[in-house]
Formats: structure tokens, C-alpha cells, sequence
């Protein structure tokens, strides 16, 4: 799968394998928190778009025994 995956898009294999995009905002102290979603601007629906991508080819991934595995 990674080098499926790298073919087709290096940026998403990167989220797969470091975990997802999160929008985050500065605060007054200068610490950073993660936007609510009617915070979001085009470009953390892009970040979003991106990380959804990624989860959906992991579960593609699954064959159909572990994908209704129930935990």
C-alpha cells in the first residue's frame, strides 16, 4: 500500500502514516487550540478534505470481515 500510495499522492501517504490535519487557531496567550468548524476557512476544508481522503483509503483497505468487525 505505500507505494500505491506515494505514487498517487505523497501528501495523503503522509497523513496516513503521521495521523491527520487538524485546524488550529492561536489564543490570546499565544497557545494553539483546534478551530471549531464554523471557524473554518477554504483552506481547512481543504486540510479536511485531505484527511478524509486518507481515512477512506484505509478502510478501503479492510476486507469485508474487518471492516463490520464489531470491537
Amino acid at each position: 500500500m505505500k507505494n500505491y500510495k506515494q505514487a498517487d499522492g505523497y501528501e495523503l501517504w503522509m497523513l496516513i502514516k503521521n495521523g491527520p490535519l487538524i485546524p488550529k487557531k492561536e489564543t490570546e496567550n499565544g497557545s494553539l487550540v483546534p478551530k471549531k468548524p464554523e471557524e473554518f476557512n477554504a483552506e481547512d476544508f481543504k486540510m479536511m478534505e485531505k484527511n478524509a481522503m486518507a481515512e477512506k483509503l484505509l478502510y478501503f483497505g479492510l476486507d469485508s470481515d474487518e471492516y463490520t468487525r464489531n470491537f
